[in-house]
């Protein structure tokens, strides 16, 4: 791209928007066109936003809710002091919170503002020095006052982050009776009470991106103020308004807090994998059945029928995202998505996947794929699939030293594909949210950091070589914690022909009990699965697997039983 605009437009000045383009993609084309006569000038009222009058969608008004700290396992008080610790660690006395996710796991609250992403449009100020936040919400008069629209929350906004009507501080007493340890302790019978420091100051004010930009010019303009925290991915617009000298740009203490669960919030992710698998197996079961007595199903039935039985679940709020089924050729599409009209009928002559999720109020958040064969597969269908299950069986069982990344773990994730001469184009896990995103940073399993068109990464198709100088964090990169989640997710796509995948979230676990162990001081860690699902027997080819691998599969499976079966029981009463 900027190849060409140099070619096309020589010695111009380019107007842009600074809040609609990264910081980091800015600096970059600011290289670019450095040697080359084009200076690029910032418009920072939005010409698209005032030629636009009529035909408007309306701004949502979508009510956000408080998450209440039994699922959460810590308040919002207990969050905003750790990253006050985190910011004193580099000097930092100013916190900008931009990415969509942060401020709803920061301060405890969700709404579906954007379809099955539970997260809502916020910006953030956190004021170390002065003990205050400033959070910005749209229409914050209604929004705070507002009753709550989830049944298992009983307090408003207003109540929540201790403001009056106006969204003003009114600070409270601390509760002394509280665990002092910050954190809510997990027993079997549940969550214990949780420390709240409710003398913590927080001001909600409304959602102006100028008021923001002003608020941020001023703090960064005070001379007690050292550095200022924004995101990697924050907008030019936030970048342009701290003093280069004051700048400090990296992922936020909040990206790296939000990844490793806290013990409330493991639990919550377990259990609600937990009843998730459930839920699905019970939809894979009818229609396998309905399948082999003949039945009429499409997949676009199947794209709606797997959500009857999540809704069954107390906690379940929302899919996770549009579900993906395909059968035969439409399973090739990575994000197949039926619709009535294009709908492939299901039949046993064909593979069919289904890539599903859900939301879950205990903060859980779920991520599946099983393909199945319901007739008679052909040798080629059942190598691929063996061959996608002995992937999966070897990421879920390797153990690794602590410090490792996701990069390091990708080739592990091929190595069964690569020997026949197939891969596929996507990570092979990425990491996922509590009552969050269903793919949210900051770290995943794969080989490149890149987005790709075709074979050609994203930014190549922007940037030169030698213009792509400031980059985003490469996730692949991020070394693995124990209590993250992941996905791990291989699959092989022909298109016209086959789609496989098969898919599981894991938690990182640590493990112990290595026959040499003790003899280093290495912390080693694994992958604990999760979903819980059977796979297909009628697709494997048990003569090319490992005994290892046997074994695994069949540890997998008796966990199935011991852990799932019971929840079917007690969904069937």
């Amino acid at each position: 791209m900027t190849t060409w605009i140099k070619q096309e437009l020589g010695d111009s000045v380019i107007g842009s928007c600074p809040t609609f383009l990264s910081s980091v993609w800015w600096r970059n084309y600011e290289v670019s066109f450095s040697n080359s006569g084009i200076r690029l000038k910032a418009f920072e009222n939005d010409l698209v936003e005032q030629i636009w009058t009529d035909n408007r969608p309306p701004e949502n008004s979508v009510t956000i809710n408080a998450l209440p700290t039994q699922f959460s396992g810590r308040s919002w008080q207990d969050k905003l002091r750790d990253m006050f610790l985190e910011m004193e660690k580099v000097g930092v006395d100013v916190l900008v919170i931009s990415d969509l996710d942060e401020c709803p796991w920061l301060f405890n609250m969700r709404s579906f503002e954007f379809g099955f992403r539970p997260h809502f449009f916020a910006y953030a100020v956190i004021d170390r020095r002065h003990n205050k936040a400033r959070l910005y919400l749209h229409d914050h008069p209604s929004i705070i006052t507002r009753k709550p629209s989830d049944p298992d929350v009983h307090v408003t906004l207003m109540e929540h982050l201790n403001t009056d009507v106006y969204g003003h501080c009114q600070p409270k007493s601390v509760d002394n009776t509280a665990d002092e340890s910050g954190s809510c302790s997990v027993t079997d019978e549940g969550v214990k009470s949780c420390s709240v420091d409710t003398d913590t100051c927080l001001e909600v004010r409304q959602y102006d991106f100028k008021a923001v930009i002003d608020d941020i010019r001023q703090v960064a303009s005070w001379s007690q103020t050292r550095k200022v925290w924004v995101s990697i991915y924050c907008n030019h617009a936030i970048y342009s308004a701290v003093p280069e000298a004051k700048i400090h740009q990296a992922l936020t203490p909040v990206a790296m807090a939000k990844a490793v669960r806290n013990p409330v919030e493991m639990k919550g992710m377990i259990d609600s994998n937990f009843v998730d698998s459930a839920a699905a197996i019970r939809f894979f079961a009818k229609l396998e059945k309905e399948i082999k007595q003949g039945k009429d199903w499409t997949v676009f039935q199947a794209f709606h029928d797997i959500a009857t039985y999540r809704k069954e679940i107390p906690y379940f709020r929302s899919p996770a995202f549009r579900t993906l089924t395909g059968s035969g050729p439409s399973a090739a599409h990575l994000y197949n998505l039926p619709t009535r009209e294009r709908s492939r009928r299901i039949s046993t002559t064909e593979i069919f996947m289904q890539d599903t999720g859900g939301q879950y109020l205990n903060t859980g958040t779920t991520d599946l794929t099983r393909s199945f064969h319901y007739g008679g597969p052909t040798e080629q269908e059942k190598e691929i699939y063996t061959r996608v299950l002995m992937v999966l069986v070897d990421i879920s069982k390797l153990v690794w030293p602590k410090g490792r990344t996701g990069h390091d773990i990708d080739a592990v994730a091929r190595q069964h594909l690569w020997e026949i001469g197939l891969d596929f184009s996507h990570e092979s896990g990425h990491s996922i949210g509590s009552y969050g995103g269903v793919t949210e940073g900051p770290a995943k399993i794969s080989s490149t950091m890149s987005t790709f068109l075709s074979d050609v990464p994203f930014h190549a198709s922007i940037f030169t070589p030698d213009e792509n100088k400031y980059t985003f964090p490469d996730p692949s990169s991020i070394p693995l914690e124990e209590n993250m989640f992941l996905t791990a997710e291989p699959g092989f796509y022909q298109v016209g022909k086959i789609g496989i995948r098969l898919e599981n979230v894991n938690r990182v676990k640590p493990v112990h009990g290595l026959k040499y162990q003790n003899t280093t001081h290495c912390k080693f860690l694994g992958f604990e699965p999760i979903t819980l699902i059977p796979f297909e027997p009628n697709l494997i080819i048990y003569d090319m697997l490992s005994l290892p691998q046997i074994e695994w599969i069949n540890a997998y499976h008796q966990t199935v039983l011991d852990r799932i079966v019971p929840i079917l029981e007690e969904l069937q009463r």
